[in-house]
């Protein structure tokens, strides 16, 4: 799955799934910390971090967003300890069937416009 994929994914799971938009942008901050690093398995981040890409104040504001990710299975998430921050995993499992239906749509967009050439 490219990274345009799995924007285009995540957006049509949001036409079924309830997010709200500042746990939306938080998804799209992490997949974009997952691109900087390369797209590792596994990046890790601390909260302070993403509070400021996100510019919440409260940490438990932050952490009710980070759960609705994790509740959602868009992420794996591992707590960090004392000096090591959090890790996160991007799930695209909830995407496979969306994928699909995105692969479908592409490859019946060709066809159409092969036989009308």
């Amino acid at each position: 799955m490219t990274y345009i994929d799995l924007i285009n994914a995540f957006e049509k799971w949001l036409e079924t799934n309830y997010l709200p938009s500042s746990a939306q942008l938080l998804w799209y901050k992490l997949v974009s910390l997952f691109n900087k690093a390369g797209w590792c398995e596994w990046i890790t981040v601390d909260n302070y971090r993403l509070m400021a890409l996100l510019d919440i104040k409260r940490e438990a504001t932050f952490i009710s967003y980070r759960d609705k990710l994790i509740s959602s299975k868009l992420f794996e998430y591992q707590k960090g300890k004392k000096g090591s921050p959090n890790k996160y995993k991007i799930c695209t499992v909830n995407f496979e069937s969306t994928n699909s239906s995105i692969n479908s749509s592409i490859n019946s967009s060709k066809k159409r416009s092969k036989n009308s050439s």
